[in-house]
């Protein structure tokens, strides 16, 4: 089993280096692994198309799997394609990063999102855990869980939130608030749509923007999404 969780720390680290070439010393230093192992687990992946290797001196990058496995149809891939354009547009509309998320089991992960700002570097990382409280996608997608779940989770990460906090932004479905990690003023809606697990979409607001002419701006990316979603006959 620690062999299993290791090839996928390797083929997430490669792939979160959107394209630069990773020599097998870089990744066993970053999984904690001799070199001899973790060149092994990447030449499997290279024989089943996780990995292209490069040359023994330059490295590897990601295979055609990587791009293969998100062709087939499921209900995250719907998720991220009608919340693409719509994540899109409230981005270059904000020019601020907007990203749409789910939540499994107690980690958040990132279906899509977009950025207008220069020089910036995606997140290093798929899955999000301990930062629910200071993300609107965060607090959005465990107010969408049952009560006792949610609270479960809070307990666990030991998680500044309160009861009242997740009942209102359950009733609302949305949330506006100053993130507790870096003091930036962050926005967004749930996302609910039949046949669909509970998606969020979130994002930071600039000083001096509206709010309210954001939040409507926000209400409205979300209503497009589940357009889309209610549009689609395919179910969960």
């Amino acid at each position: 089993m620690k062999s299993l969780h290791k090839t996928f720390d390797i083929l997430e680290y490669i792939v979160l280096q959107c394209g630069r070439h990773v020599t097998p010393s870089e990744v066993a230093e970053y999984a904690h692994l001799n070199p001899a192992t973790c060149t092994r687990i990447m030449g499997e992946l290279v024989e089943r198309g996780y990995l292209d290797k490069i040359s023994r001196k330059a490295g590897y990058v990601p295979g055609p799997m990587v791009v293969s496995l998100g062709t087939r149809d499921n209900c995250y891939r719907r998720l991220a394609v009608a919340a693409g354009e719509p994540v899109r547009l409230l981005a270059e509309r904000i020019r601020m990063t907007v990203n749409l998320a789910v939540m499994n089991r107690d980690q958040r992960v990132m279906l899509c999102f977009h950025s207008c700002r220069q020089n910036w570097k995606p997140w290093n990382s798929f899955m999000f855990s301990g930062d629910h409280a200071a993300a609107a996608t965060g607090l959005l997608l465990l107010s969408a869980m049952k009560p006792e779940e949610a609270e479960r989770i809070v307990r666990m990460k030991k998680l500044p939130v309160t009861r009242k906090e997740l009942a209102l932004a359950r009733k609302r479905g949305w949330v506006d608030f100053i993130s507790p990690e870096d003091g930036i003023r962050v926005m967004g809606h749930l996302i609910s749509a039949d046949g669909y697990p509970p998606a969020a979409i979130g994002f930071g607001i600039r000083d001096g923007d509206d709010p309210e002419e954001i939040l409507a701006l926000s209400e409205e990316t979300a209503r497009q999404i589940r357009q889309k979603l209610a549009s689609d006959s395919r179910a969960y």
